[in-house]
């Protein structure tokens, strides 16, 4: 395993100087975007299914970035189900109560602190204290049980904790990422090639949307316009079912608040769309807020 970081960071560098020489060979500037297909913009999303394809592989994290850190998070506390993952339970709640991208943007280089500082303490307790010493959980009165120890993750001769830290590394690194993503999209260059990521007004009504659309409407007949088509018509519904498949896989108090979630949802179907789009964010933010609140609730339980 070493072995093959060791050739990945080789051949990362050799790459990134065999760039430099060439563009300072050929005098070429460095592109403000780490990127893979150049002379790919915001403007030739919209010109096709290739075009889209090589953007995404040029912004996705850019767009979505936040979304998948958020996802890696979750992925943290489900894989680790002890008191780290309810810190990282209550750390994902403060984030997302910020609710604004701007707001999320502003607390999120403490988020990512928080992360950082996590793993140098899970590692220092992973290494322990030298034998000749005890831990005062192991000879008290009334010692911790294997189980405690092994849930507040404490260093112990007889059990020791698990060093795998790979899905902790995950979410730093995404986390990182997503922090220079909210220093990048505050430059005019950067928005210029990939776009802006400004949230849409609360107070517009779905129904003058189109106003406020830089592109032509997607009711033409080429591939791209059937995949938009799918997922602004569709994706309502996909979602749909995924709530009511978590609220009837387990049967439990914490899986009724998803069934009666869904059931509302369904309750007015597509019109709710039509809604303000405060009323429908609002309906959603309830959602995940819950969501985050059952993750808590379910590593306090464990």
């Amino acid at each position: 395993n070493h072995l093959m970081v060791l050739g990945l960071l080789v051949f990362e560098a050799t790459v990134h100087r065999h760039q430099l020489y060439y563009r300072l060979h050929n005098a070429l500037k460095a592109p403000p975007f780490s990127i893979i297909f150049h002379g790919i913009t915001r403007q030739h999303l919209d010109h096709g299914i290739l075009p889209c394809i090589k953007y995404f592989i040029n912004f996705f994290f850019y767009k979505f970035g936040l979304e998948v850190s958020l996802i890696v998070a979750v992925n943290v506390i489900g894989q680790r189900m002890d008191f780290y993952a309810v810190l990282h339970s209550c750390a994902l709640m403060a984030v997302l109560s910020r609710r604004r991208r701007k707001a999320i943007g502003e607390v999120w280089p403490k988020y990512c602190c928080f992360t950082a500082g996590l793993m140098v303490l899970q590692y220092v307790l992973c290494i322990g204290i030298p034998p000749a010493f005890c831990y005062p959980w192991r000879t008290a009165a009334q010692p911790l049980t294997s189980n405690v120890i092994k849930w507040f993750y404490l260093p112990d001769f007889a059990m020791s904790p698990n060093p795998s830290f790979i899905f902790d590394h995950l979410l730093l690194l995404c986390s990182s990422f997503q922090w220079q993503v909210f220093e990048e999209e505050n430059r005019a260059a950067v928005r210029l090639l990939a776009g802006d990521n400004v949230e849409i007004s609360r107070s517009l009504d779905p129904c003058s949307f189109n106003k406020f659309m830089p592109v032509d409407n997607f009711l033409h007949c080429c591939y791209l316009d059937m995949v938009k088509v799918f997922v602004f018509s569709y994706f309502f519904w996909l979602v749909l079912c995924l709530i009511f498949i978590t609220g009837t896989t387990r049967i439990s108090i914490f899986c009724l608040g998803y069934l009666v979630s869904c059931f509302y949802f369904m309750l007015f179907g597509g019109s709710m769309l039509m809604q303000p789009v405060k009323y429908i964010l609002r309906l959603w933010d309830w959602l995940i807020g819950y969501t985050c609140f059952v993750i808590t609730m379910k590593n306090l339980l464990s």
